[in-house]
């Protein structure tokens, strides 16, 4: 009866599990970047992840393999000229 029961569970588990994914978003703008990689972003609304107006921010995926995709989060500097500001890379 035990079997049973967890073939039943896997599969309500599983679509439980796909459904907190985000559809991917449509809109992304794609530029070739650094050897070649193919880099995917978009301006991200003022507000979000960062409360200064007039700080823009981009987030995006750097797709470095056909199913790998690294994403990350751009924001400009905030107390200096962003045209000047050194960038700063963390991982």
């Amino acid at each position: 009866m035990k079997s049973a029961t967890k073939l039943i569970a896997a599969p309500l588990l599983a679509a439980g599990t796909l459904a907190q994914f985000v559809p991917a978003p449509k809109d992304l703008i794609t530029k070739e970047g650094y050897a070649n990689v193919s880099v995917r972003y978009k301006e991200v609304p003022a507000g979000i992840c960062e409360l200064d107006p007039s700080v823009k921010s981009y987030s995006g995926y750097a797709d470095v393999a056909e199913d790998q995709h690294i994403f990350w989060w751009f924001f400009e500097a905030r107390n200096q000229d962003p045209t000047d500001a050194p960038l700063t890379v963390v991982s």
